[in-house]
This record gives structure tokens, sequence and C-alpha cells, in this order.
């Protein structure tokens, strides 16, 4: 391959490089001045990383403090910047040449093209790197740059200052002397926005120019063109990403490894549930089993790895499903997948039972009720969803106080009717919160006697929903719960009713509910739950499209049993069930394995399909 031209039936290799300095002076350390809780230089590569076409992303930078972020994050940095290509005056060209050479050295690889991503433009992303280079390779130029519209700020109304007097900045655009309209400000002007820097690697390596005598523009929009250069900007892009613009989403990378404690001669358990934070579980993990720690693997990852597995102890929230494809890359060697949660959506159920794999789930064992962090959360849920606590944190943040009292004013809970259904543990631990808030309870669960003293039990959902200020969802998604609050359920709750749901997106019409909310039936909803988990971009789902713009709907990202102590719990319960389960315990003689007396009643696994 050559350095500026690629056959015919090979791809162009493209490098994109992000230029990171330390030495800022006007804000200091700019380029990893947090953003939403990531460093600026995480937006720049998170677009790199998310292009189709950019073969690798370089971090060039002259400090090993910013080089080991660029690397949690996910960039490659193979080089520090020498000290005389990182001074304030240096200017780019001579630095992106610099990492070119260098990277090219590294890898041992010529590219054919460059594209510098500027750490200033976090709201560019994927999308329009590869629009650039399309352009760039599709139209034979030397380099793509990219542009947005001045807008307002066209050069007819572009000013100078002289002897105080107003005058026009330019003779060729001069403003009538009765002011322009927006309409008369043509032709359209544009500016460089900073974010895109396009170019064949001839143009930067033999030329030493980012633009080259062909040069053509990329245009923007304006709400992806937010260029950091002063702190103001850092307020509008945080704002702008916080409402849902733009789709750079960074993420650390460094937690995505996979690391293996084999000693030989003992089962294989892959752990892709977090353990990083529970050394005990890690320990006793590793005492009796062979593990394979792998959580943030991908799913080709896992897939790559079950050959080897005996057992699973999987995420109770992966980013992917355990579906037929993945389980049968196990090759039939897998005995036990256990999650440690009470919902097992997210695992074909059906194909584990047919392939002898069994399960286990806290649902219906004892043990689930010694874990209250869910139920915990969801009288958190309700009284901040009541009360308007997110509201209130947020308009404190804006500088408001009791200036906002009408819009922050709220209910008592005493006197009202919390209405639940499914009384279950989370359901029954609620009802028991709720009581002494001066609330009366009233349930509905067509599978048991509720004797839970304080609590109503109706004999339909309808008697519930006809009577309840605040309406809690605490079911199991199965068949018979699948989309079963739809809008006739909305309909028939009491207008300005507060509607709250723990259990799984599927269960309720979202549809419904926000049709129910828009109109004003419902006074507020709280979610920890949508539909479409998996859906990579959350911020397409509707829910959270609404809730953007809108301060009545709650939505927290799955975390009712988001606690170090819960997590403790459900882990050692999940580990029990594979020990016990898996070949070598101590009926089979392995001094090292304690019996079934060393476990607590409540962990006892009970061997089968689908247990417990």
């Amino acid at each position: 391959m050559s350095s500026s031209t690629t056959s015919a039936s090979a791809a162009p290799r493209i490098l994109a490089v992000i230029q990171a300095r330390s030495g800022s002076k006007g804000i200091p350390d700019k380029n990893i001045h947090p953003i939403l809780g990531h460093p600026l230089m995480a937006y720049s590569i998170r677009a790199g990383l998310d292009s189709r076409l950019v073969d690798t992303v370089v971090v060039s930078t002259d400090s090993a403090r910013y080089a080991a972020i660029a690397r949690r994050y996910g960039a490659l940095t193979p080089f520090l910047r020498p000290a005389e290509l990182s001074g304030d005056l240096v200017p780019s060209a001579p630095s992106l040449r610099f990492a070119v050479l260098e990277t090219e050295k590294f890898l041992g690889i010529v590219f054919d093209y460059v594209v510098e991503l500027p750490c200033v433009s976090p709201l560019r992303d994927g999308r329009d790197i590869d629009g650039a280079l399309e352009k760039l390779i599709a139209t034979g130029a030397d380099s793509v740059i990219s542009m947005v519209d001045t807008g307002e700020k066209h050069p007819i109304r572009l000013k100078r200052i002289v002897d105080d007097q107003i005058v026009d900045f330019t003779r060729e655009y001069p403003e009538p002397a009765i002011g322009s309209r927006r309409q008369d400000l043509k032709p359209p002007s544009f500016i460089r926005n900073g974010a895109i820097y396009a170019m064949t690697r001839r143009v930067i390596v033999e030329e030493g120019s980012r633009h080259g005598a062909d040069s053509r523009p990329f245009i923007m929009e304006p709400e992806r063109s937010i260029n950091i250069d002063e702190r103001l900007d850092f307020t509008l892009a945080e704002c702008l990403l916080r409402h849902g613009f733009g789709n750079n989403r960074p993420v650390p990378v460094e937690e995505s490894t996979v690391e293996r404690v084999i000693t030989g001669g003992r089962p294989v358990v892959l752990v892709t549930t977090p353990v990083h934070f529970l050394p005990e579980i890690r320990q006793e993990l590793t005492d009796f089993a062979d593990v394979i720690f792998a959580h943030g693997a991908s799913r080709a990852e896992v897939m790559r790895l079950l050959p080897e597995v005996d057992g699973w102890i999987c995420s109770p929230c992966p980013t992917y499903t355990i579906d037929a494809a993945l389980l049968a890359c196990a090759q039939g060697r897998l005995r036990i997948l256990a999650t440690p949660s009470t919902g097992a959506n997210h695992i074909d159920l059906a194909w584990c039972a047919q392939h002898d794999v069994a399960i286990s789930r806290l649902k219906d064992s004892d043990f689930v009720h010694t874990i209250f962090a869910s139920s915990e959360f969801t009288w958190a849920l309700i009284m901040a969803t009541v009360r308007k606590l997110p509201l209130a944190v947020e308009r404190v943040k804006q500088g408001y106080w009791r200036d906002v009292e009408d819009e922050l004013r709220a209910v008592e809970f005493q006197g009202r009717t919390l209405g639940i259904i499914g009384f279950g543990r989370i359901g029954g631990n609620v009802a028991r919160y709720a009581q002494p808030f001066g609330m009366r309870v009233v349930a509905h669960d067509p599978f048991k006697t509720i004797t839970a003293p304080g609590v109503t039990q109706r004999a339909t959902h309808s008697e519930v929903l006809a009577v309840a200020d605040i309406v809690l969802i605490a079911v199991h998604l199965d068949a018979s719960t699948a989309g079963m609050v739809d809008a006739s359920w909305f309909a028939a709750m009491k207008p300005g009713a507060v509607f709250i749901n723990v259990s799984r997106g599927e269960i309720i019409d979202e549809s419904a509910l926000l049709a129910h909310l828009e109109s004003g039936h419902l006074a507020a909803a709280g979610l920890d739950v949508i539909t479409d988990e998996f859906l990579s971009d959350k911020r397409r789902h509707p829910l959270i499209r609404y809730a953007a713009a809108h301060d009545h709907l709650v939505i927290t990202p799955h975390i009712a049993g988001l606690t170090r102590d819960s997590e403790l719990k459900a882990a050692r319960y999940a580990l029990a069930a594979v020990r016990d389960h898996l070949p070598w315990n101590s009926r089979q003689g392995d001094p090292r394995l304690g019996g079934e007396g060393d476990l607590p009643p409540s962990c006892k696994f009970a061997a089968g399909r689908g247990a417990p």
C-alpha cells in the first residue's frame, strides 16, 4: 500500500488523532475538564471509536496523566509529545505530523488518510466524522474541514468601533440604514467549527499542511458545533448533552478485561457480574473453582469463552441478551447459569430447559426476603416523584430558591392511599414503609391471600386503581403480565394519581402511559425500568425523550437493587447455587470444598430446571 493511495480491493487505512496537550492557560486542564462526569477529551475519543471508517484512534499528549486517561477511554497513546511541540505557540500541523509518523512507526503501517479531532468539540460524533471522510475519499480532495453557518453573525452584521462610532466591518457587505432581517443575510457565510480536519496523508506528512490546495467543506448543524473555548462553552455543551443532544457517550473501558484464575482440575466458572468491589466473593469463588472474571466483556468475548465453562454467574443487566445463539457456543458443557437477580428476562429460559442447563435466580426463594435494596429504592422513588425532588434539585442548580415554590408545591402522604399490584417481597415491604407515613394501603394479588397488618386486599386490580392516589406495579414479567398495564388501566386510575413501576418495562403499555401524562390525567410517574433496555442509545426511547422535556416523569436507570449489601447477598446466593450444582462438591469427596452444612438454609439450591 502506498502512502496516499489504496488498491481497489482494500479499504483505506484511516488514523484519527486527538491532540490534548496539558498546558492550557485560559481554562487549566481544559482537555480533561469534566462534562457530565467524563473528561472533555473522552467525547472526541468516543466519536472516533464510533466512526465506521476510522481504524485507529490516537491521543497525542505531553502528559503521562492525560495519556492514562485517554487509554482508560479506549484510545492508543504510543508516545508522549516532546516539549518543543507542546507549547502555546506551536501550530497544530507540526504536532499532528509528528503524531502521524510516530503512530505509523509504532504500528508498522502507513495510513492513507488522517482526521484530526480536536478535543474542543464534544458534540461532534462518529456520523459527522464518517460524512467528512466519505466526502474526502469520493472527491479526491486534499482535505475536508467541518464548517457551520454563521447565522446571525453574518458579515453584514459584523461591525468595527472607530472613534466610538459603529461602522460596517466590510464594504462588500454593508448593512442597510434601516437594519437587516435574517432573510437579508445573503449569501450564507460559514466559519470553521473546530470539529473535523480530514486530510490525505500526503498533505500533512509531505506538505506539512492540514488543508492543501483543494480543501472542501463539510457542513455541520449548529447544535453539534459547540467549540469549547471559554467556561461558558462548557455550560452550553453540558446543557445540550444533558437534554439529549449529541450521540457521544464516553465509557471507560478498563474494566472490560478478562482475568483468569486457573489452577487446573477444577470446574470452570465464568463470572460476568461485577465483583471487583466484593473481594470476599472473589476469594470464595477461587477457593472452590477455576474462575474467569470477565465483567464488561462483550457478547463476542463471552461467545469465545463459553466452550470452556461449566458454570456461569452472569450480570443481572447485561448489554446483550443471553439467547440461544450465544448459549449454543457452550457446546453442551455449560451445566448451570446463575443470575444474581429476581428477574431473568435477559436469559432464554426455554433454551436452557431444553438443553439441561439449570437456572438459579432469586425469584421464589426464601433468601430473596433478606434483600431490601429494591424495596427501599421503590419507596425512595415514590417519595421523590410525589415530592418533586429531582425538579427541586435541578432548580437549585439553576439558581432558583423559594421563588419557584408554586412549581414545587406537592402533597402530603398522610391520609393518601397507596395501591399495590403484586404483593410479593417489594410490595409487602413498601406497604410496611407506607404505614408510618399515615397512608392507607390496598393491594391486589390473585395468587395469594394477603394477611399483612394494615393492608386491605382487593379482589380485582380495578378496585385498587379506583381508590389509589399512588399506584405501584410490583409483579414479575411473564407471558401473563406482559403488556398487562394498558390504556384501560391508566384510564381507571384516579385523576391526578401517581404511577410507579419497578418491575419490568414490558409490563406496561408505554404509549398509553405517555398519553395519560400528556393529558394531565396522571400527575406524575416514576420508573426504574423501560422497554428495550438493550437499546444502545437510550435517548431515542420515547419515555426518555419525554422525560428530557417534562418534569413530571422521573426515570432512573434500573438501579433499585444497586447497593453493595444487596449485590453481596445476591452474589453469594448465585455462588452457592453454582457450587452446589457443579461436579465437585463435598459429597464427591473434594476436601477443598465444604458441604451444604456450611451454607445458610436460605442458600440451598434445588437442582433442576429453572430452580429456585
